[in-house]
């Protein structure tokens, strides 16, 4: 055996509001896991000056707010869409900022696995596949959630009606493809905990094939 213990990169995959957050987390309250957010790096590259500056050219400064940061929302109103114009503006806008995102996570995946006692890295990145970054990961995981459920959840937690749902997700792959792509598939239609615990599972299964080869 490597003196060295595999530490497993495994991306979250699913539906918008599926609970891939939820249940990282429930799995980080019972081991030690280190949880990378892409969206949360998708929203502070918003805030890199040169990304700014290339935003502001592409789409002017109706895009930013008062303060002069880019005004997220009124971005999205431009990119998110069944309009030529929207999915032109989608694909433009993912040119500036996927390539600094795509960077910033292999930063962050390379400091976590350079850290002691850690059982695994969980990427939580909704478009992980559509953007070509699998490749940073070791394993997928799609988290399995009913459409009644996720629409529930984004209503709660960002104010999404369901055409707003509809909307977004139609820039992202079918979920029966994100699903054929998958390693493994935890179920999160009912406690958080059940869920936690086979995404844990899934964790073990992976450590023990790799560090026994």
């Amino acid at each position: 055996m490597s003196r060295h213990t595999f530490i497993p990169t495994i991306a979250l995959i699913g539906g918008i509001g599926s609970g891939k957050s939820a249940v990282a987390n429930k799995v980080k309250s019972f081991r030690p896991v280190i949880i990378i957010d892409a969206d949360r790096i998708g929203h502070e590259v918003l805030d890199f000056a040169e990304i700014q500056e290339k935003i502001r050219e592409q789409f002017g400064s109706a895009v930013f707010n008062d303060q002069g940061n880019v005004d997220r929302s009124e971005l999205a109103r431009l990119v998110f869409g069944e309009s030529k114009l929207q999915q032109t503006s989608l694909k433009q806008l993912e040119s500036i900022v996927h390539p600094v995102i795509h960077r910033r996570l292999e930063q962050e995946i390379e400091s976590a696995r350079s850290l002691n006692q850690v059982d695994a890295i969980l990427v939580d990145a909704a478009v992980i596949v559509e953007a070509g970054w699998k490749e940073l990961c070791d394993q997928i995981v799609y988290i399995d959630c009913p459409f009644e459920q996720r629409q529930k959840r984004v209503t709660q937690n960002r104010g999404w009606s369901e055409t707003e749902l509809t909307k977004r997700e139609k820039h992202q792959l079918p979920l029966s493809e994100k699903r054929k792509l998958a390693d493994g598939v935890i179920q999160n239609d009912q406690d958080l905990e059940s869920a936690g615990l086979e995404l844990s599972k899934f964790i073990d299964s992976i450590r023990i094939q790799k560090n026994t080869n």
